[in-house]
C-alpha cells in the first residue's frame, strides 16, 4: 500500500472506531430578546442623521421558541414588529417612505397616520387585525410594541419551520429593518 492509502486507510478506521472528529451543530436557542437602540448625528446645514434601528441584524430561535419583543427606547414612540417577504421590504428612499405594504399593514392595524390615536388593532395574523398575539410564520404577522396601555414586553411564538428566515420592519420606522432566521 501506497503512503496515501495508508493514511486514508487509518483515518476510516479511526472514525469507525468512534475516534475520529466530530462536528456538533449548535441548536438554535429556544428564545431571543429583540431590543432597538438609537444615535443621533447632526451637522448644522449639512444632515441629520437617525440611528433609530434594532439592536441586531440577525435572530436566531428555534421554530416553536419564543421571541421577546422589549420595548427600550421610550423617546422615540411606538414600534412595529412586522414580518413581510424580502421583496417588499423597501430598500431604497422612494419605497421607504411610500411603502404599499407598509400602507397596507398600518390600515390592517387599523392606525390613522394623520392622528397620535392608538391604532385599533395591537396584532396582525397573516395581515389581518386582532386582538390576540399573532403565531410568527408568514408575511403579514405583526405585534405593536411601546403601544400605549401595553406591556413592555411582548412574547410572539416562532411557528415557522426549521430554516425559515423571517424579514421583518417597523410600519412606523421602515428603516428599522432586521430578520430572524428558525433554526
Amino acid at each position: 500500500m501506497t503512503k496515501h492509502k495508508l493514511v486514508a486507510a487509518a483515518a476510516v478506521l479511526a472514525v469507525a472506531l468512534g475516534g475520529g472528529v466530530s462536528v456538533a451543530l449548535a441548536a438554535a436557542p429556544k428564545s431571543a430578546t429583540v431590543k432597538q437602540s438609537t444615535s443621533f448625528k447632526f451637522k448644522a446645514n449639512r444632515y441629520i442623521q437617525d440611528g433609530l434601528r434594532w439592536d441586531k441584524d440577525v435572530y436566531n430561535v428555534r421554530s416553536g421558541g419564543t421571541l421577546h419583543l422589549k420595548y427600550t427606547v421610550k423617546d422615540e414612540g411606538p414600534h412595529t414588529f412586522t414580518v413581510m417577504r424580502k421583496k417588499d421590504v423597501p430598500s431604497s428612499p422612494q419605497t421607504l417612505f411610500n411603502c404599499k405594504v407598509c400602507n397596507k399593514l398600518i390600515k390592517a392595524h387599523g392606525a390613522d397616520p394623520n392622528s397620535d390615536a392608538p391604532p385599533k388593532f395591537d396584532y396582525l395574523e397573516n395581515g389581518k387585525g386582532q386582538d390576540t398575539r399573532p403565531n410568527l410564520d408568514q408575511p403579514g404577522d405583526s405585534a405593536g410594541i411601546g403601544l400605549p396601555g401595553q406591556p413592555k414586553v411582548v412574547d410572539l411564538k416562532v411557528t415557522a419551520k426549521k430554516g425559515t428566515t423571517l424579514h421583518f420592519i417597523c410600519l412606523i420606522h421602515p428603516w428599522m429593518q432586521a430578520e430572524v432566521k428558525v433554526g
